[in-house]
């Protein structure tokens, strides 16, 4: 629907669909902060799908009202080729047209794992990047009420909590990155196609959209239509409801923690133990949070380690230590302390493995190795680029008995499929910012002859790419011992 994008009056397209749809139709939160935004810079962030292009129009029409001055983004992760490049030109035109600046970022040639995972990591980068060099305060994201019932089961397939399951917000903030405003959550997908339809306005499909293969779009075209037919009820309505009264609880959590913990959110030593046993477990969780966070030590909890740390506070037991990153959480009778001395980071203890056998490595994490044959469905996945290679890679097998399991040696040399060459394994780790800490502590896969087959993170050796007639693969899978 986006062939005469160049033939069309998009500043009077935009104008007619405000009026169709009027401005209340935006969440008021969202409205109430960009009435804030008022001779400021915002960011859109524009696929050139349906959704985005309803936010940029509307976004566009009341920014005369509203005063803030809108910046547009797209991110072209190449995933469909010409397809891709076409969407790209679409939203320049759009852009254009609304003599809005553009800018645009496209997934790095050489960005050798890519999956939906790293997709949604390379967009948002690229996001937050262009917003803090234009002085963006926030950053206007095209969700919509569809996206609320397919993110929340998601999460509860994950085993979130209230405030995972209270996302998408309508807005996000963060301490170091510009807000997420979300205007759109209470319109359905339907809707705005309707509403885009009426008033002429093209859009961009996304034909990986209709591949169920992706979790998100089996959600959407099989299992949500199913319940709602099953309940013979709006489920959308129901989630967009449920997500709202999650946001008031967590709040509310929120609020309760910062008044008994207030100490947690700061960067004390120490917390009482005493005090935190004698609270519910749901504010002594996010007590941790806060103070792990303020920290800088969450992203080294994950969620067992963190229910494990739960459990010792009200457990009998006087005294108990946890690692922490490169630190150590102390435990005793009356505090909950962190150990700033630095430990030694010891890599992981040579062994072997055989194929169809797993194994616990001396770091805590596991790693398993299994015999597959390939069947359609399974091909598919591996050649769309689905799986993703920092915990689950596919090999062409090759005559070994045994694979040798290591750390980083000085002078390894690795070939990643999809590299432009071979070049050390500690090149690497730079090129992907990987702490020189956690280095040591990936596993590498080797062959008999000393062939590196797969270092977590990164896509399996080209020389064991999986082929068009491969029957028989070999299939690693990899849980850090942070793993959730």
């Amino acid at each position: 629907m986006s062939e005469h994008a160049h033939e069309i009056n998009w500043p009077e397209k935009a104008k007619a669909l405000l009026a169709r749809v009027g401005p209340s139709s935006l969440h008021g939160e969202v409205m109430a902060y960009l009435r804030t935004l008022e001779g400021k810079p915002l960011l859109v962030a524009c696929s050139g799908g349906a959704d985005s292009i309803f936010l940029l129009c509307v976004l566009d029409a009341l920014s005369a009202e509203m005063g803030y001055k809108l910046i547009v983004a797209h991110y072209n992760h190449r995933w469909r080729s010409e397809a891709s490049a076409q969407d790209a030109d679409f939203v320049k035109t759009v852009a254009d047209a609304l003599k809005l600046p553009f800018v645009i970022g496209a997934r790095p040639p050489k960005e050798a794992a890519f999956t939906e995972t790293t997709a949604r990591g390379l967009r948002l980068n690229f996001l937050r990047d262009v917003a803090d060099k234009r002085g963006c305060t926030a950053i206007a994201l095209g969700h919509q009420q569809d996206d609320i019932l397919e993110t929340m089961l998601i999460r509860i397939a994950r085993g979130a909590g209230v405030d995972g399951l209270a996302a998408p917000r309508p807005i996000s903030q963060f301490e170091q990155w510009p807000a997420h405003l979300r205007p759109l959550l209470e319109l359905s997908a339907g809707s705005i196609r309707e509403d885009l339809e009426a008033e002429g306005i093209p859009w961009r499909e996304d034909s990986s959209n209709t591949d169920i293969r992706i979790a998100r779009n089996a959600l959407r075209q099989e299992v949500i239509p199913a319940l709602s037919d099953c309940l013979s009820h709006d489920v959308q309505m129901g989630a967009a409801r449920s997500r709202m009264l999650l946001e008031e609880d967590a709040a509310a959590l929120d609020a309760l923690t910062r008044a008994q913990f207030p100490k947690a959110f700061t960067m004390v030593e120490s917390l009482d133990r005493k005090r935190l046993q004698a609270a519910p477990r749901s504010l002594v969780r996010r007590a941790l949070n806060a103070w792990f966070s303020s920290h800088e030590l969450i992203g080294s909890v994950g969620a067992p380690a963190m229910d494990l740390i739960l459990r010792a506070i009200y457990d009998e037991k006087a005294t108990n230590r946890f690692s922490v990153g490169a630190h150590y959480l102390e435990l005793d009778v009356n505090t909950l302390s962190i150990d700033w001395s630095d430990r030694e980071e010891s890599g992981l203890e040579h062994t072997q493995i055989s194929p169809g056998d797993s194994a616990l490595l001396s770091t805590g994490a596991q790693l398993c190795s299994d015999l597959v044959e390939l069947d359609a469905a399974t091909s598919a996945r591996i050649f769309s680029g689905k799986v993703d290679p920092s915990c689950e890679v596919y090999l062409r097998l090759k005559a070994t008995d045994t694979l040798e399991i290591r750390s980083w040696e000085p002078g390894d040399r690795f070939l990643p499929m999809g590299a432009p060459g071979r070049k050390k394994l500690k090149d690497w780790f730079i090129d992907r910012h990987i702490p020189r800490r956690e280095r040591k502590r990936l596993p590498l896969v080797l062959d008999d002859a000393g062939e590196i087959l797969w270092v977590p993170g990164f896509p399996p050796a080209e020389a064991y790419r999986i082929m068009p007639d491969t029957k028989l693969a070999l299939r690693l899978t990899y849980q850090s011992r942070r793993s959730t």
